[in-house]
């Protein structure tokens, strides 16, 4: 009991410093998209929501903040006495706990403008959000994007961290590898093209299959985390 305990306060406080983190960058995005609402012209197709606005932005703050993980977390918790796989954990779980916040906040924020356009005198046109279940499963790969992207990128600085840049290399063509896998699985790369074997996923119709997939891939990236962290020397 207590080794659970100690692992959610390691993870609450390496998750509320990222959290700080992601204040700085939703209040640069929603300025960004703010200016884009009120002085870019409102096409006939509309206006990008800020959940479709954030998407991209999100997972690329997230796989940065994956690769200053190790740096950032992992030898000053180890210097504290912290065990290594406690920081493990930490990371992964507030990791977990970073994506589900920067998944909830685009959505609450596209709400607010749609409510805006709705019942003001704003003349906003927004492209259209599709049914609830559309919705939900936009938040779904919302989530186990961002969450993969930083995944992906810990694995990068684990790499770096460990192994040193020459051998950091190699990891990040196991991130490109990764990140293939990823966007194959949502529909953004489409890897079927370049290996024909290889099946035609649509995310669309087959949306059991993509979270499948996305999952069995973030619990291979997890193992290998696990495998890497173990016996990491800790540079003090």
């Amino acid at each position: 009991m207590k080794q659970k305990k100690f692992n959610s306060k390691v993870a609450f406080g390496i998750f509320f410093e990222q959290f700080k983190w992601s204040l700085w960058f939703l209040s640069i995005l929603v300025t960004i998209h703010v200016i884009v609402l009120f002085f870019v012209p409102n096409s006939d197709a509309g206006i990008v929501n800020f959940f479709e606005f954030s998407r991209y932005s999100s997972a690329i703050f997230m796989l940065v903040c994956g690769i200053m993980a190790v740096y950032v977390f992992v030898t000053s918790h180890v210097q504290q006495g912290i065990t290594r796989k406690n920081v493990y954990f930490g990371i992964a779980i507030g990791a977990l706990g970073l994506a589900l916040f920067l998944t909830m906040i685009p959505i609450l924020v596209t709400g607010i403008e749609f409510l805006l356009a709705e019942y003001t005198a704003l003349q906003f046109t927004f492209t259209s959000i599709g049914s609830s279940s559309e919705w939900l499963m936009e938040a779904v790969f919302y989530l186990l994007n961002i969450f993969t992207y930083y995944l992906i990128g810990w694995l990068i600085g684990v790499g770096y961290y460990r192994f040193g840049w020459i051998i950091g290399f190699l990891f990040i063509a196991a991130a490109i590898v990764a990140l293939s896998l990823n966007g194959y699985f949502w529909e953004e790369d489409d890897i079927s093209s370049v290996i024909p074997w290889i099946p035609d996923i649509q995310a669309d119709s087959s949306p059991a299959i993509a979270i499948t997939g996305s999952l069995i891939l973030i619990a291979a990236l997890l193992g290998v985390m696990r495998l890497l962290t173990k016996r990491m020397a800790i540079k003090m």
